[in-house]
């Protein structure tokens, strides 16, 4: 027993001698200090040993194209907020990040549905998307981003031992550590509430944007990292030893009163160097914002290289300010009474300014201090970049050069120290140049002012041209499929503005990424589409006037309804055929002007005239099967029962009945229609080439025969062109171009068209583009103005005309801003070349945003596009023989399409990984039997006729009559030659 007890003693005095020696455990851990004075990241807290502070995104603020009232209350919401946060420190960083082109290539590539199949041998999808991609990376483009620190409190002897021994109390108590961020959670909430409001728009700042601050402010001046780092879980709470992230790899180096400041990194492996020029902002004159001048911080928006801006901010609390107002006030009557009193002069015009700025300050002390004349002081830091000290200071001289004379910009020494104040939690490197003013005149520099239009995932159209130059990108469908809102586009502008090479951008585009046009184009440019290799297996391009006769018939050119369209309503049954009746009261009006613009001015002119045609009409009925060579039958048969009008207008119709271009109403029963078929074509062009239309805005009574007959059929074009919305699923996307649209607005069943493509776009997901020369054409149209989405407006010169577009684009007017359309695409004046330059237009998206943009078509991969819609004449592109190399070609005129060269190789990678970087309305027509009442007024009970009244010349058939005059059921026949229609 005594042998095995010292058997078992002898282990355990080995274990306590093994206990007794020390193991190294974390005592020989080393200490990390971070080289910044950040210690900590908690969400969007950042702690220093002093001080917390909370990190806000500000939302763009749109300031171009706004009235001064709006403006002024920008800056005033600004300054009340600012007022708000008195006692705090403010930090101000704006930076810059690289466009996200592979996050915008994603979500086009996403939203493209229904895109067409790639043809052999022409430029595919993949292809497409990857140059798209390439262009835009070669833009080198970037946005504007505006972060706002605030101070939450500062930091106690305890808080920074706590911090400082985290290490060991988060395993013993680990509640002690998150004590500090749990006690400071409802003074953040009142501080998020303070800047969540009008004017800032603040949001905190995600853990991602807090690390991309951070890369860009230890790192500043060298490109923008390609990849970020992992923000940590938890809430995105970065360690001190966490921070080194951020800071290993990057030094800031400078010579003995050197200009700049030398930043050395490494970015992907690659040592990279930059030199950083630090100015400051110091004496300013008076700057009249917004009535004259911009907001200063925007300024540097216009320069072609990126600036960083860093502003330390202090909001003083009343009880500071009042003290020194009053002093301020004493030295400038003394001044003031110095040259009145003691030497009888008038005082200069500078101190006369400062003696009634004393006046005002007197009246806001005698007042109270409110949010809007909180006073502060503060120091604004600008840095500029370049590859070489040279360039830096080069740099820095275009700034100083931008901001003179009103603005004096100071390049001071110790740039290092002036370098670290970009860094969120580091100190002031001097209190120089400290700035001193009111929250009104802070907010005045609107930081977060920038050009905000378009989206991020439809197509690429161009790029903004004012202060801020950024890509541009417009989803057409956006508006109807996520905003409930209506798809009508108007595009104006003058001759050569650039309407037909816009319309072809956004139809080409939009085609690639799986929607379906039918564009009228009656000079016919834009036909040229059809015959893009890439296109051509799924596009059809017919010549109106060489088509088939009967193509533009009246009766034909209204859709009739289909009953799964309406499955969604109450009743869908009384829906389909109510919309039946309207389909056939809208063939009857339509026929009604067709045939009675063909009559010459004097004839229609005459109530009779229209009378009879009525009657006729009426009598022929709304089927969609019917042609107005019956109704030319019928004034016949009438007018062999005695009335002898009839015969007069029927003899005028038979003779304009001969016109070669007459015969595309009166259809012929053996030919076939180019419409019926299974074929699924993506693009319809419609062109009528050889028309003669008149002159914009000449009267009725000086039209021609031809032009007479030329406004009619243009206008039973677009109604044909609308037919294919009705036809299709209304769930795809679709769209609708009409040019010349400037004449429907002058035939009462074009305004109708307008008005409904802009009431149903919403309904059947459809993007209707109207064409016009002057905005006052479709401003003419009823509610076109509050139903328009987005804008598109070119070069307009005449003043008029500018004001309408404004009235258009939903802009102020009288404010100087039609001047401003006459500016646009200026024109060389003493250059011999042709003027190939990208268009400009002022572009209005529809959901608040107005900027002017530049059209862009350069990439590579779009020259052969780029050449289809040149509609510029070149009379090198005529054969030897004199014939056009590129001849239009009619559905009737068969002939093989030439397939164009190889554009572009196929890439199998579809992203590329890119480096730095109404409610629903119906218009209801009349009882067409009678619009007007004329029958019911010309003819007695017993149905002889009586003496006319006295009816003003010219006078036109109302379309708004009610809906219930409309024998709805009467006229559905189930058996009749209707339905025969429809089905």
């Amino acid at each position: 027993m005594a042998r095995s007890k010292a058997a078992r003693s002898k282990p355990a005095r080995e274990a306590r001698g093994r206990r007794g020696r020390a193991l190294a455990g974390e005592s020989g851990l080393p200490t990390y200090t971070p080289d910044i004075a950040l210690r900590a990241i908690d969400g969007h807290i950042t702690r220093t040993s002093t001080q917390v502070m909370a990190w806000y995104r500000l939302a763009a603020q749109a300031w171009s194209f706004r009235s001064d009232s709006q403006r002024e209350v920008l800056i005033r919401q600004i300054a009340a907020q600012l007022g708000e946060l008195q006692g705090r420190w403010l930090h101000i960083r704006v930076t810059t990040r690289p466009y996200p082109v592979h996050m915008w290539a994603e979500s086009f590539d996403n939203n493209a549905l229904g895109r067409m199949p790639d043809v052999a041998g022409a430029l595919g999808w993949d292809g497409f998307l990857e140059g798209e991609q390439r262009h835009l990376m070669g833009l080198s483009m970037s946005d504007k981003e505006v972060f706002l620190g605030i101070e939450v409190s500062g930091r106690s002897m305890l808080d920074r031992w706590v911090d400082a021994a985290s290490p060991v109390l988060g395993k013993v108590a680990p509640k002690t550590v998150s004590a500090e961020l749990s006690a400071l959670r409802s003074e953040v909430a009142h501080v998020d509430s303070l800047v969540a409001g009008s004017g800032l728009d603040a949001v905190p700042a995600s853990a991602d944007d807090v690390a991309w601050l951070m890369h860009r402010s230890c790192a500043l001046g060298l490109p923008a990292p390609r990849t970020m780092s992992i923000v940590p879980g938890g809430g995105g709470r970065w360690e001190s030893e966490d921070l080194a992230a951020f800071t290993d790899g990057v030094d800031l180096s400078q010579e003995p009163y050197a200009s700049t400041v030398r930043v050395v990194g490494r970015i992907r492996s690659q040592t990279m160097s930059r030199h950083v020029a630090v100015l400051s902002v110091g004496l300013m004159d008076d700057l009249r914002i917004p009535e004259v001048d911009d907001p200063w911080m925007q300024h540097s928006d216009r320069l072609p290289f990126p600036v960083e801006w860093s502003a330390r901010i202090y909001v003083r609390r009343p009880e500071e300010v009042a003290g020194e107002l009053q002093r301020q006030m004493g030295k400038v009557r003394s001044q003031i009474r110095h040259y009145t009193h003691d030497h009888d002069l008038d005082p200069p015009v500078s101190l006369a300014r400062q003696a009634d700025r004393v006046l005002e300050v007197e009246d806001e002390l005698s007042s109270g201090l409110t949010q809007l004349n909180t006073r502060l002081y503060g120091w604004w830091r600008i840095a500029v970049a370049g590859k070489d000290e040279a360039e830096a200071v080069s740099r820095a001289q275009q700034v100083l050069d931008l901001y003179a004379p009103k603005v004096r910009i100071e390049h001071p020494e110790a740039q290092y120290r002036y370098a670290r104040e970009f860094i969120p939690g580091e100190p002031l490197a001097s209190t120089a140049y400290r700035r001193r003013g009111s929250v009104t005149w802070a907010a005045s520099a609107v930081p977060a002012a920038t050009a905000s239009v378009g989206d991020r995932r439809g197509i690429m159209i161009g790029e903004t041209c004012t202060a801020t130059r950024r890509p541009v990108a417009w989803d057409p469908w956006l508006a109807q499929e996520v905003r409930r809102a209506s798809g009508l586009t108007a595009i104006v502008g003058g001759l050569g503005s650039g309407k037909s090479f816009l319309t072809g951008l956004i139809v080409y585009k939009t085609l690639r990424a799986g929607a379906r046009w039918t564009l009228l184009d009656p000079s016919g440019p834009l036909a040229a589409l059809t015959r893009l290799p890439e296109l051509a297996p799924f596009s059809r391009h017919i010549n109106l006037l060489r088509a088939d006769p009967g193509i533009l018939n009246p009766y034909r050119v209204v859709a009739e309804p289909r009953p799964e369209h309406f499955l969604d309503e109450e009743d869908p049954e009384r829906a389909w055929r109510r919309e039946r009746s309207l389909a056939g009261a809208t063939r009857r009006r339509l026929v009604l002007d067709v045939l009675t613009g063909l009559l010459p001015f004097e004839v229609a002119r005459l109530p009779h005239s229209r009378i009879v045609l009525l009657r006729a009409v009426r009598e022929v009925g709304g089927g969609a099967d019917r042609h107005p060579g019956q109704v030319i039958d019928v004034l016949r048969r009438h007018a062999r029962e005695g009335e002898e009008h009839a015969g007069i207008v029927a003899d005028f119709l038979d003779e304009r009945r001969e016109l070669p271009q007459a015969a595309l109403l009166f259809p012929e029963t053996d030919r076939e229609d180019p419409w019926a078929g299974d074929r699924d074509f993506r693009l319809t062009v419609l062109t009528m080439q050889g028309m003669t239309l008149p002159r914009p805005g000449s009267p009725r009574e000086e039209w021609t025969d031809n032009e007479a007959l030329a406004v009619e059929l243009l206008n039973l074009a677009s109604w044909l062109t609308q037919r294919t919305i009705y036809e299709s699923d209304r769930n795809l996307r679709k769209g609708v171009a009409l040019d010349e649209t400037h004449f429907l607005s002058q035939v009462p069943t074009g305004k109708v068209l307008i008005d409904r493509l802009a009431r149903d776009s919403r309904k059947f997901n459809v993007r209707a583009l109207f064409a016009s020369q002057l905005a006052g054409d479709l401003l003419r149209v009823s509610g076109f103005a509050s139903l328009v989405n987005a804008v598109f407006v070119g070069r307009t010169d005449d003043t008029e005309a500018q004001e309408e577009a404004l009235r258009l684009l939903k802009v102020p007017t009288g404010v100087g801003y039609e001047q401003m359309l006459g500016t646009l695409s200026p024109r060389p004046r003493h250059d011999d070349r042709p003027d190939d330059t990208p268009r400009q237009f002022v572009f209005a998206d529809g959901h608040g945003g107005v900027e002017k943009i530049r059209i862009d078509l350069e990439a590579p991969h779009l020259e052969h596009v780029r050449e289809a819609l040149d509609t510029n004449p070149d009379a090198s592109r005529v054969s030897s023989r004199g014939t056009p190399s590129a001849a239009v070609r009619a559905p009737d005129e068969p002939a093989p399409r030439a397939v164009r060269p190889v554009v572009a190789q196929q890439v199998p990678a579809r992203l590329v990984e890119l480096a730095d970087d109404d409610p629903d309305g119906i218009d209801e027509f009349a009882d067409l039997d009678d619009p007007d009442g004329l029958l019911s007024r010309a003819s007695a009970p017993n149905g002889r006729h009586r003496t006319l009244p006295d009816l003003q010349v010219g006078e036109d058939l109302a379309l708004d009559d009610d809906l219930d005059e409309l024998d709805i059921d009467g006229e559905f026949d189930p058996t009749g030659r209707a339905d025969e229609a429809v089905r």
